[in-house]
């Protein structure tokens, strides 16, 4: 068995938890392997488990994240594109997507024997045409987030699905988050959580203007359509997440529906969803 491990080295103790999960995994005869655009900030690693970017994770059988849920987000987008299983280590704070708190590595032992299962998440598709033209196009496994610059006004979003309106949100933006993105910006927002394994699209209003918009839950087949209308005075960004914000134009139609990749997500211990999102919200 082969993991490839994507380490946060911007983390102040991913160093350290990487390097004794790495123990933890030899112990148990397991290889693992880095990427070799790391290897002059891990120095204490041997040469032969550094291995060439666009290969490192087509060669593994898992893929192991060190940091937090960011960290997880990347890493879990990154092995999905190739069908892998990933399990997150937290080297952070609260963590939600993360299987394991660096106190818990002496079960990644398990890994060998097969004792873990994989959760299936659905992932967002996001696309923006400029007059019929596809000019940018993005995965999600949180949300898709539309929002305001720099200026403080409120945007005006149209919604729209199966070619019906759902509503005008005139409001500081507007989430489009997977369930299991329910925990994260959405839930920040007054939107519902989920249990992450359904599949379902949330739409919750950020911040809104009318007191009668309420957060969404549709089914995970529905395709949206969101514009901006001409009334809106701000400029409008959209962020897959968290990433970096693309601007909207006023002749610009965003698509939003759920996507082909679907994330595996690999749980060792026997905690239920309940359980960890009671745990995470008591820190």
């Amino acid at each position: 068995m082969k993991i490839a491990i994507i380490p946060n080295l911007t983390r102040s103790r991913a160093i350290s938890v990487t390097t004794d999960a790495c123990k933890e995994l030899c112990k148990s005869g397991i290889a693992y392997c880095f990427s070799s655009e790391i290897r002059e900030l891990l120095r204490d690693f041997p040469d032969e488990v550094f291995e060439a970017p666009d290969r490192f994770i087509k060669g593994a059988d898992m893929v192991i994240s060190v940091g937090g849920d960011g960290s997880m987000l990347r890493a879990a987008k990154l092995a999905a594109e190739e069908n892998k299983n990933v399990l997150g280590i937290n080297a952070g704070r609260l963590a939600y997507l993360c299987g394991l708190d660096s106190d818990e590595l002496h079960l990644l032992s398990r890994l060998k024997d097969g004792m873990f299962t994989v959760q299936k998440r659905m992932m967002l598709q996001t696309e923006i045409y400029s007059h019929d033209e596809l000019i940018y196009s993005a995965k999600c496994l949180n949300d898709a987030v539309f929002n305001r610059g720099a200026y403080l006004r409120l945007i005006d979003l149209s919604v729209k699905t199966g070619g019906r309106d759902i509503a005008d949100y005139l409001a500081d933006g507007a989430i489009f988050a997977t369930p299991t993105g329910s925990t994260a910006y959405s839930m920040s927002a007054g939107g519902p959580i989920v249990e992450p394994t359904l599949e379902a699209i949330l739409l919750t209003p950020i911040c809104p203007h009318s007191l009668a918009v309420r957060p969404y839950i549709f089914s995970g087949s529905a395709v949206f359509e969101v514009s901006v209308k001409d009334e809106s005075e701000g400029e409008v960004f959209l962020s897959c997440d968290g990433g970096e914000a693309v601007p909207v134009g006023r002749d610009c139609r965003v698509r939003i529906l759920k996507s082909d990749t679907t994330a595996s997500f690999v749980s060792i211990k026997t905690d239920n969803f309940i359980d960890v999102l009671n745990k995470k919200l008591e820190k």
